[in-house]
């Protein structure tokens, strides 16, 4: 069983690791099957034994980047600065290959691809395959920002990093915002400044915060 799944695991991963080599050279949607295939040298069928679809793929990708982006705001102890770090790593990411970022925000825009999402939970061994230096992976969420993002804000309301009362509905939706509105102000080609444009909208959006907190309490004490 382990030796299966271990297979298993390793033919996911090339399938995908072929596809985002190929999305390097032309869009993912001029992107054939039988081109995946034919990189990470597995027969057509075997393919659509792991992925419904060729967008699968890019759910997968997903996963595996909430496992990793996770394990680094852990890392660094959660809070504004875990969310810091998971931005700064996916700006690193971006920079170097552009091209996924703008895949996956071209993805996830299209409603009918969101609400067709079906998504099956990373196996152990995928994983540990993954990411061999993470040691536990009990606590590390792989279904996305919506995921990974929330108990980062709550972390940081608790610790008074953000202030007392803050609305972490609304801070994730702003988090969300940064995340994919800035790739798409830079615009294709203009990936290598993401790094330093998330810095930027995280210092106002935390300014921000803290300073309607300052004139919410302001406008009590003045009543």
């Amino acid at each position: 069983m382990a030796i299966r799944e271990k297979k298993a695991a390793k033919t996911k991963l090339a399938l995908l690791d072929a596809a985002l080599e190929l999305m390097t050279r032309r869009p993912f949607e001029e992107v054939a099957v039988a081109q995946i295939c034919e990189v990470a040298e597995v027969s057509y069928a075997t393919f659509f034994n792991y992925f419904g679809r060729k967008e699968d793929l890019l759910v997968y990708f997903v996963q595996l980047w909430s496992v990793e982006t996770a394990h680094l705001a852990a890392s660094v102890g959660g809070g504004l600065a875990g969310i810091e770090r998971l931005f700064g790593h996916t700006a690193a990411q971006s920079e170097q290959s552009p091209e996924i970022m703008e895949e996956i925000i071209s993805f996830l825009a299209k409603k009918q691809n969101v609400a067709r999402l079906t998504i099956k939970p990373l196996t152990d061994m995928e994983k540990r395959l993954r990411f061999p230096d993470i040691k536990d992976f009990a606590e590390l969420e792989d279904t996305g920002m919506r995921a990974v993002l929330p108990p980062l804000i709550h972390q940081a309301v608790e610790r008074g990093e953000l202030p007392d009362g803050t609305d972490e509905t609304e801070v994730l939706l702003a988090l969300a915002s940064i995340f994919m509105g800035a790739p798409v102000a830079l615009a294709a080609g203009h990936m290598k400044g993401l790094g330093a444009a998330y810095s930027r909208q995280l210092s106002l959006l935390w300014g921000g915060l803290r300073a309607a907190k300052g004139v919410e309490q302001y406008r009590r004490n003045e009543k």
